[in-house]
C-alpha cells in the first residue's frame, strides 16, 4: 500500500485512535459519512462497517488507486478523486440527506475546511475531526480562558464544540512536531439569525478581539466611529446592559451574538459607505 505523504498529510496508524475517532462520530446504521481525505484508508475501514454509506473525498491519485483495490468487497463505498474545497457538493451529497463529516485534516488547511463546513451546514448534521491541539482547544474554549478568542466565538455562536479526546504526535505517521485533538461538532438548528449568513459577523468579532485587553466599548467606538460616537455607543451597551469597560473574553458567544444584532446596523453603513 502506498505511504507516501502528500502536501503535508500525516496518516493516523494508532488502531486504538481510529476506534475511537470512529465511536466520537457515533455513526449510526442509516448514516452518509462523507470522510475527507480518506489517505491509505486507515480511518475508512472503520467507517464503513457502521455507516449505511460512505464517501470518500482522496486528492492524491495513488491513494485513490490503491483504496479502490483495498476496499473493492464493499458495496457501501464511493471513493472520489478531488480536492475537497473544489468539488461540488451535488457530486458528493444525495439530494434531500444530510451527512455526518468525519476527517483527519491536513494542519495547514483546518481554516479552509471550517469555512467550507460552515458553509455547507444546511448539508451537515454534524462534524468529527481531527484537528492540531492548540486550534481544537481554541475552538472549544470557554469564556474567561487564556485561549478564548474570537475563534471560540465564531465557531460557538453556530454550533456546539466538544473537544473530545487528545491524540499524541507518535498516532501518526510521520510523527508531526504538535499533537491533535478531536472535536465533534453538532450545527444549532436555530442559531442566532444575525449570525447564521453574514460574514459581517466574522469581521465584528475579529476586529473586536484584535486589541483583546482594551475595553470593548473603546473597541466598538473604534470601529463604529464612522456612525456612532463613543457617547452614544456607551450609552447603547448600558441600555442593552451590556458593561463598556468589560473586556473581550468576558462576554459569551451568545453575547457577542447580541452585540453583533445592536450594532449591526451602524456596522453595514460603516463597512460599506
Amino acid at each position: 500500500m502506498v505511504k507516501r505523504a502528500h502536501k503535508g498529510q500525516v496518516f493516523l496508524v494508532d488502531n486504538d485512535v481510529l476506534r475511537r475517532i470512529a465511536d466520537a462520530a457515533r455513526i449510526a446504521v442509516d448514516d452518509t459519512v462523507l470522510e475527507i481525505g480518506m489517505g491509505r484508508g486507515e480511518l475508512t475501514q472503520h467507517l464503513v462497517r457502521r455507516a449505511r454509506e460512505v464517501v470518500a473525498v482522496e486528492l492524491e491519485e495513488a491513494f485513490v488507486d490503491a483504496a479502490a483495490r483495498d476496499f473493492e468487497r464493499y458495496d457501501n463505498l464511493t471513493i472520489v478523486h478531488a480536492d475537497v474545497l473544489d468539488v461540488d457538493w451535488a457530486e458528493l451529497v444525495p439530494e434531500g440527506r444530510r451527512v455526518v463529516v468525519v476527517g483527519n485534516v491536513p494542519f495547514y488547511i483546518t481554516g479552509p475546511i471550517l469555512k467550507l463546513l460552515s458553509d455547507r451546514r444546511a448539508q451537515i448534521s454534524r462534524w468529527t475531526l481531527t484537528l492540531q491541539k492548540e486550534v481544537a482547544e481554541r475552538i472549544c474554549a470557554s469564556p474567561g480562558g487564556k485561549v478564548y478568542g474570537g475563534l471560540s466565538v465564531k465557531m460557538q455562536a453556530r454550533g456546539e464544540p466538544y473537544l473530545a479526546f487528545v491524540i499524541p504526535a507518535g498516532a501518526f505517521e510521520p510523527k508531526p512536531k504538535v499533537d491533535a485533538a478531536l472535536v465533534t461538532y453538532r450545527y444549532y438548528d436555530e442559531p442566532p439569525a444575525r449570525v447564521v449568513d453574514s460574514e459581517l459577523f466574522g469581521y465584528f468579532v475579529d476586529f473586536v478581539f484584535a486589541a483583546r485587553r482594551k475595553k470593548v466599548g473603546n473597541r466598538l467606538a473604534t470601529l463604529l466611529g464612522g456612525s456612532l460616537s463613543a457617547a452614544e455607543v456607551t450609552a447603547k451597551l448600558r441600555e442593552a446592559g451590556f458593561e463598556p469597560s468589560a473586556r473581550p473574553e468576558n462576554f459569551s458567544p451568545g453575547e457577542f451574538a447580541e452585540l453583533y444584532g445592536l450594532f449591526e446596523p451602524y456596522l453595514n453603513a460603516d463597512v460599506k459607505g
